[in-house]
């Protein structure tokens, strides 16, 4: 996604793009980015509540 932004802004500089596709192609990645973090927090809740349910943190 990083490298879709990359290519527009070089697309836009060789007049051959407009600005608002880098806009566009800038809001695909953040929306892909904050996904990405989504997914990692609902990863580490998952890993806690498995070592919560097995018994672990418990003294």
């Amino acid at each position: 996604m990083e490298k879709a932004v990359t290519y527009t802004k070089a697309l836009f500089q060789s007049a051959q793009s407009t600005y608002l596709e880098i806009l566009s192609a800038q809001q695909s990645l953040l929306s892909a980015q904050l996904t990405e973090v989504s997914d990692n927090v609902q990863r580490m809740q998952a890993v806690i509540n498995l070592y919560s349910a097995v018994g672990g943190g418990r003294e």
